[in-house]
């Protein structure tokens, strides 16, 4: 499928009535949101990588990019179909992003990744990178045990920088946003791009299908819980996504038009994935695989077959490499607390990519080295053909049966693994679950799936990727990118998630490939159906019917009945709305329609917390949660007392950061006040439910109260008045 590139002249004297420069523009526009979407991405993930990262650095380098990139991959869809698709698309998307909006969630607590990713989006607003100076707070720590100037985790000390933990490719992209609409732009700013994900998946199911009927894999995907929830807080997944089907698409594009800089576009766009999470390599090496096995079977010149796989490969390792180093710089503790796994997955990768390029180095003239996909495929026939086919949708269901004969488990070796285990008890028992905290509930993993999805849609996806194989082998070579890049990370992931096992949490590891793959495999297999009906009527009512599903089963995850925990309420019914209402009643209650944004309040919190820091040294007492909020938002040093401070280490604070510091504590049990405190400042936190085994249908409330007060030279403290 081959559209002509925007704006290029058209081949005949368009009839009368012939499409306009505005239907173009609007068969365009999705991948030309995609494009703009991805370019910002690169470029801010680029120059963060270097400590570069400021608006007049990463726009004009965006810029430079889009314009670079505009024609070989900004296409016009010639479907006469195609502008009204883009037209519902495009509105579709701009009415997601309206109705997400107001619920942008406040992540500026850190309790999970968000609220680390949220506050680091927020300091490369002002600032070239996320070192975070320590400002003295490393030198008062020093003077007591039990005292840190970072916090454990999140926030990790090297030298005189507390770096945040993670890649910096997400919080370089939403501080983008705040260039623009400040705090509240960067809280949005994963919004847009989970719509942009929309647009990417629209555009690879439109290789597949009709305009029309690609609509429907990107509708049902953005009215997942999963999608909607991961894009109102900063999670790295549905950037991560938004660059796996980009890359998907591109290098479908240079395989279909025989185009190098769209092969070379998909290469960078599918290694960049390692800017944005640690595992960044186990979706490259599905884009790597799929690409090679597709330029393998093109019927194309050896000569440039070869050059491309090569080139392919370096700049996707170039790519993966200049990630790893930059998690190396900017956030050298967390890969060294992960070290063996990341060793292992770029281990992996690198063995993988170094047998791919001693494959295609051996596509020589002459040689048949590079004819094992086509005579694979001659080989096996039609009954062999659909025989593998039908193998890739049983592994599937092989998966999908898991509970009926395994539960799987964990260790309790490292200090990790005891952590999580602790964590998995602690749900449990709140659930009214067995206890047993060395479950990993791996074997339900397609059961999650069906949580968001649905059995019908995820039964449809089964069938389509049996057909997604069939095609590759009998069909075309670019339908190779679409087993490769969903199918080995789908199936290193169902088989082992590694994860905290709660919703949506878990459920993130799914995000990037497999829930994309799934829709478009489903939606593969409904039109397939469809066009089994004998009728032309019928095929057509048969495709309304699918186009209809693919809308109505995502929001029947939005309602959610189980049993009640009163034996004489029976079964209780739950609308999902992310209202917030205890966590203990929602099992017993109808659930509001009022709705609210996760971790609504953190923001006004904070801002009355800073109003009464004023620009002077924080001691934090007692807890670890609020440390990255105060040093980032109220831009002050931070102290974390885990213990507490004695007289003298409080009057010798005074010597080192030159003036008194505040102390900020929730309770009054540390500290010798000199009056009565009083709380300066009070806050509730509106949190999402954690659920073992089904999606979360609740919020409970946080409640807060904030102590303040001064040092004084003799090492007591005066209470700030309210």
């Amino acid at each position: 499928m081959t559209f002509p590139t925007v704006g290029a002249p058209r081949a005949t004297t368009p009839a009368p009535g012939a499409r306009t420069r505005f239907d173009d523009a609007l068969s365009a526009a999705p991948s030309a949101f995609v494009l703009v979407m991805v370019a910002v991405s690169l470029s801010a993930g680029v120059l963060v990588a270097v400590g570069q990262h400021r608006w007049w650095t990463v726009l004009p380098v965006a810029a430079v990019l889009i314009g670079l990139l505009w024609r070989p991959l900004v296409r016009i869809d010639p479907h006469p179909r195609a502008p009204f698709a883009g037209a519902l698309l495009i509105s579709g998307i701009l009415a997601w992003i309206v109705a997400n909006v107001p619920f942008a969630a406040e992540y500026l607590i850190v309790s999970r990744d968000p609220g680390f990713l949220s506050l680091s989006g927020l300091w490369l607003v002002d600032h070239p990178s996320t070192d975070i100076p320590a400002s003295g707070a490393v030198e008062a720590a020093a003077l007591q045990a039990n005292h840190l100037a970072d916090a454990s985790q999140a926030w990790n000390l090297l030298g005189d920088a507390i770096q945040p933990q993670g890649a910096k490719m997400l919080p370089a992209t939403i501080a983008v946003g705040g260039w623009f609409g400040g705090t509240t732009g960067v809280l949005a700013m994963n919004i847009v791009i989970g719509a942009a994900g929309l647009a990417a998946v629209y555009l690879l199911a439109r290789r597949a299908l009709s305009p029309l009927a690609a609509l429907a894999p990107a509708a049902m995907l953005g009215l997942t819980v999963s999608h909607i929830g991961l894009s109102r807080a900063p999670y790295t997944e549905p950037l991560t996504l938004l660059l796996v089907i980009a890359s998907v698409v591109w290098t479908w594009q240079g395989v279909k038009e025989r185009s190098a800089i769209a092969l070379a576009a998909g290469a960078v766009t599918s290694g960049a994935t390692v800017l944005i999470r640690i595992d960044g390599a186990a979706f490259a090496v599905g884009a790597l695989l799929g690409t090679v096995f597709a330029l393998s079977a093109l019927d194309a010149p050896r000569r440039w077959r070869r050059t491309q796989a090569l080139t392919y490969i370096g700049l996707q390792a170039v790519t993966l490499v200049g990630g790893y180093a930059a998690l190396y710089r900017w956030s050298r503790a967390y890969l060294e607390r992960l070290g063996g796994e990341a060793v292992l997955l770029f281990a992996g990768y690198a063995v993988l990519a170094i047998l791919v390029t001693l494959w295609a180095i051996s596509w020589a003239e002459g040689a048949r080295a590079d004819r094992l996909i086509p005579s694979l495929s001659r080989r096996l026939g039609r009954r062999g053909t659909l025989a593998l086919g039908a193998v890739a949708s049983g592994l599937l269901v092989l998966m999908a049966s898991r509970p009926l004969w395994m539960v799987a488990r964990r260790g309790t070796e490292t200090s990790l693994q005891q952590f999580t285990n602790g964590v998995v008890e602690s749900f449990q028992q709140s659930a009214g679950l067995e206890v047993d905290g060395t479950r990993t509930y791996a074997e339900t993993t397609v059961t999650w799936l069906s949580y968001y999805l649905t059995w019908p849609v995820v039964a449809l996806a089964i069938l389509g990727f049996g057909l997604i194989v069939v095609r590759a082998l009998r069909k075309g070579p670019e339908w190779w990118l679409l087993v490769m890049a969903f199918l080995p990370s789908t199936l290193l992931y169902l088989w082992r998630p590694s994860i905290v096992p709660d919703q949506i949490w878990a459920i993130r590891r799914f995000e990037p490939a497999t829930l994309p793959g799934f829709v478009i495999a489903a939606a593969i297999a409904a039109w397939w159906l469809a066009g089994r009906l004998r009728t032309v009527d019928a095929r057509a009512r048969g495709r309304r019917v699918a186009a209809i599903a693919f809308v109505l089963l995502p929001l029947s995850t939005w309602v959610s009945v189980m049993p009640d925990r009163d034996p004489a309420v029976g079964f209780a019914v739950n609308v999902l709305s992310f209202s917030p209402q205890d966590q203990s009643s929602a099992w017993s209650a109808l659930g509001s329609l009022e709705m609210a944004p996760e971790m609504g309040g953190a923001r006004s919190q904070l801002e009355d917390l800073c109003e009464v820091i004023d620009g002077r040294p924080v001691v934090l007492a007692g807890t670890s949660s609020h440390f990255g909020s105060i040093r980032v938002m109220c831009d002050v040093p931070v102290v974390l007392a885990l213990e507490e401070p004695s007289k003298d280490t409080l009057t010798s604070m005074i010597d080192v950061f030159g003036e008194p510091p505040m102390v900020l504590i929730q309770s009054t049990n540390y500290f010798e006040w000199t009056s009565e405190p009083y709380p300066v400042v009070t806050s509730s936190v509106v949190q999402s439910g954690y659920s073992l085994q089904r999606v979360p249908v609740s919020m409970f409330t946080r409640d807060y109260r904030w102590n303040a007060a001064l040092v004084n030279d003799d090492g007591t403290v005066t209470p700030i008045a309210p």
